[in-house]
Parts: structure tokens; sequence; C-alpha cells
């Protein structure tokens, strides 16, 4: 598990990299995630350069590679709820055995050494993401039984990957009164149930910065705010609470006051995919 004292997260320096380093070192190459070999490759160059002290797979991407690839199938889906086409979706064998080879083979390369981490939006940002391709022009409207529904067929299809190695699961939300409230916890409870049965810790990634409204869950291990500066983040850290964040873009074109010292060790943020390499190297030297 991941945990957020003593060598934990806040130990650690976490980066999303992989936008930035496909097109810094390999030229926005596509086929990273449709051939798990080069996905392989290309990430564990990448990772020897960039040094996260997490790694990081994002999920999505694999999936997004996958519809484009396949919109005519999609298009069989078309009219029908976004549960039916997650269920669907989640069944497809060649972005799910891509995804598992892909962690198996991480995994053994590195050995356990560092934290294994598998990003995947939520069971209500999956409904979202889906809703426009399969009902494209009607209003998107979500209920309990679907949020719940589509947590089901998450945590099913999140039992694949059982034996590979993860440390923990993070999911994606959109904002804080998304994911925040107990009551859509609840909804979410057969991931949670997941996560605990194979002792994986549970995150939640959100892009917006974190504020003082933010309700901290037992159910939740950690947060990630991708776009919160240190400043935001020091009542946070102060209170003890898990929370990453601080590398946002300001932080990597040097636009963010950086503190003299820091108050917990736990950063995150991704490597926006424009930013100049100079400055990359700069800013990661600062972080170590």
């Amino acid at each position: 598990m991941i945990s957020g004292t003593g060598t934990g997260l806040k130990q650690r320096v976490w980066l999303d990299f992989i936008p930035y380093a496909n097109r810094l070192f390999a030229a926005g190459r596509e086929d990273i995630w449709s051939n798990a070999d080069t996905f392989i490759s290309n990430f564990s160059h990448w990772q020897g350069l960039l040094r996260s002290d997490i790694l990081s797979i994002p999920l999505y991407d694999f999936y997004a590679d996958w519809i484009n690839e396949n919109m005519d199938l999609l298009q069989t889906w078309a009219g029908k709820k976004a549960t039916f086409s997650l269920k669907k979706l989640l069944a497809a064998e060649k972005p799910r055995k891509e995804i598992s080879d892909v962690l198996i083979g991480l995994h053994n390369l590195y050995k356990g050494a560092q934290p294994f981490v598998l990003r995947f939006p939520s069971p209500q940002k999956w409904l979202q993401l889906l809703h426009p391709m399969v009902r494209p022009g009607q209003e998107l409207m979500i209920s309990e039984e679907d949020i719940e529904v589509a947590s089901m067929h998450l945590a099913e299809y999140l039992r694949n990957f059982s034996s590979h190695g993860l440390s923990a699961i993070v999911m994606e939300e959109n904002n804080q009164l998304n994911m925040m409230s107990n009551q859509v916890c609840t909804l979410y409870q057969p991931v949670f149930n997941l996560a605990k049965h194979y002792q994986w810790s549970v995150g939640i990634h959100l892009e917006e910065s974190v504020d003082e409204s933010l309700e901290i869950t037992d159910k939740i291990d950690f947060y990630l705010f991708g776009n919160s500066d240190f400043t935001t983040l020091l009542h946070q850290w102060e209170k003890g609470n898990n929370i990453g964040g601080g590398l946002n873009r300001d932080f990597w074109s040097k636009q963010q006051v950086l503190p003299e010292r820091l108050q917990a060790k736990f950063m995150y943020g991704e490597v926006p995919e424009d930013a100049e390499p100079e400055t990359v190297l700069s800013q990661l030297k600062w972080l170590r």
C-alpha cells in the first residue's frame, strides 16, 4: 500500500510525464497506447530521465486510442445508456490486454522498487465521457443508480489487475463537488471494497486547486490537486492532510513563487506537454 507517513507519499515526488516525454523524446508517437512493448520501452526510458518516485499508468488513454480505432463499433452503441456502453467498453479484450501486459512488464522490470498506480476516470466521470459519444446532442442526466451500476462494472473490471503489482488506484474527478460528498463516496463503494480487499490505497485526482471546503473522508487515502500551488496547499499540509500538488503549470514555467522550505514532501504534478526542457531540468534539480 501507499502510506501517507514515514517513507510513504509525503517523502516523494510524483510526476505524470507521459505527454511531455512523448513529445520530446518520441515525436508524439501514438502507438504507445496500442503496443505494450512499445509503451514499456518508452516509459522506462522516460522514467530513467525524469525519475518519478511513483509510477503512474493512465488507463483511459489506452481506451481513448481504442475508441478512435473502433468508431464503427461505437456506432452500434448509439442511443444506449452510458452504463451499457461502459460495460461493453470494459469488456473489450484488446485494450484490457494491453494494459495488463504493460502492468506486468513494468512490475517485472522494476521488481517492486517503486509504487505502481493505475489512474482512471471515476465511475461518474466514465459516464460523463461516454454519454456524448453514444447520445450526442442529448442532455446529460446521471442518476445515483447509474453511478452505482458504473461502480460495479468498474470494480469487476479492476479484478483483472489484482496480481499485477499495483500499490494504489487513483480516480479522476472533474471537481470537488462531484466527489467530496459522502453520498457520492457511498455510490463508489464497490470500488472501495475491491481496493480494500487487494490492499490498494485509493486516491482522488482533481484538476482544480484545493480550497477550504475540502471534506476529508476516511474512504480516500490521498488527494491529488494538479493545479494547486504550494501556497494553497500549505494549510492542508499543516493540518496533516495527505494531499499532493504544487507542481502545476506555473511551477514548470518558473512563474510560481517557491517557498524557501517545504512543509511537506508529497509533491505532485503533470509536466506540461509543451514545457521547455531546460526549465524542466532546472525545476527537477530544485525538487531534489
